[in-house]
């Protein structure tokens, strides 16, 4: 686990290496056989707020099969848990032709997955994270195949929409917790 101290006081952690491959490909073979909708947004203005995200909620069932939970309860991240209940889970699929827009999540934490098996250099994706005036960068988690990115949901943050020479999907799997 690496943890990011952000100059505004907020910490990022980023866990590699806690998914086997096993578990990876399961992932990713769900993601493609999920049932995909329009209607997801971030932003704040109305200009921002009419792009529309194809986006997949998964019930607590689908978690359930998933595994994804087990896998976080039998490692280090399993700290990441305490304390909080999982309330929404959601599965973002993005293109390179979309555009993202910073927002955040109030009063939640998130666990964002990269799902896809393979990300070249070059292919972007990174999610973005901002200081609170929404002006600058503090923090770019490369996307990495099966990397766990964990953060409070003020953290305002935006994700990079991939490369046209990418995958043509990019898959994150975010996990959102309220306090118990």
């Amino acid at each position: 686990m690496r943890e990011v101290g952000l100059s505004n006081g907020k910490t990022i952690r980023v866990y590699d290496g806690l998914f086997p491959l096993g578990f990876r490909s399961v992932a990713y073979e769900f993601a493609l056989a999920s049932n995909f909708m329009i209607g997801w947004s971030d932003g704040v203005s109305d200009a921002q707020l009419k792009h529309k995200y194809l986006h997949s909620v998964f019930s607590a069932d689908d978690v359930e099969r998933l595994g994804i939970l087990q896998h976080i309860k039998t490692s280090e991240a399993v700290k990441e848990l305490e304390g909080w209940v999982l309330t929404k889970t959601v599965l973002n699929l993005t293109s390179a032709s979309d555009v993202h827009f910073i927002h955040a999540h109030k009063n939640q934490k998130i666990l964002l997955y990269y799902v896809n098996l393979v990300w070249e250099d070059g292919w972007y994706g990174e999610t973005l994270f901002f200081d609170d005036e929404c002006k600058n960068i503090l923090f770019a988690s490369p996307y990495t195949p099966g990397r766990l990115t964990v953060f409070q949901g003020d953290t305002p943050h935006a994700m990079r929409p991939q490369s046209i020479v990418a995958d043509k999907f990019r898959f994150s799997l975010a996990l959102f917790f309220d306090k118990c």
